[in-house]
């Protein structure tokens, strides 16, 4: 099924509108999911500016438009300077090595003492079935 063009567009002009973007579950205030918990947490670490929407009241409509244009169904998605970077591993990968940094423009920041905790085993994404 083709994604909706109108949705498309509108979805297309606000990744090229906003320099970091943030398609996720809830707001950055109140995430709706622990993978967009875990992105909103890396980029306020990050202390970048950026673009957040709720995928939830179009789930399935954005999900369709995100396929087309970057070939990712899962939420969130984070964009960058229009390309997208990925969901929260790739995004949490990202910022662990300094990459998310050099791709925002920011210096890398210091990594608080309490995040030294072993990270919880990675997850495999939830399986799609049609």
């Amino acid at each position: 099924m083709a994604a909706d063009p109108a949705l498309k567009e509108k979805v297309e002009e606000l990744i090229g509108a906003n320099q970091v973007l943030l398609f996720m579950k809830g707001t950055p205030e109140m995430p709706r999911c622990g993978f967009s918990m875990r992105v909103v947490q890396v980029l306020d670490q990050m202390d970048v500016e950026y673009g957040a929407i709720d995928v939830l009241p179009a789930l399935q409509p954005l999900r369709e438009v995100t396929a087309e244009i970057s070939d990712w169904q899962t939420f969130p998605q984070l964009y960058v300077n229009g390309a997208l970077i990925g969901g929260a591993d790739i995004v949490e990968e990202m910022f662990d090595s300094g990459e998310l940094a050099e791709a925002l423009g920011v210096e890398q920041p210091e990594a608080p003492a309490a995040a030294a905790s072993p990270a919880p085993p990675a997850q495999s994404p939830p399986l799609q079935i049609e």
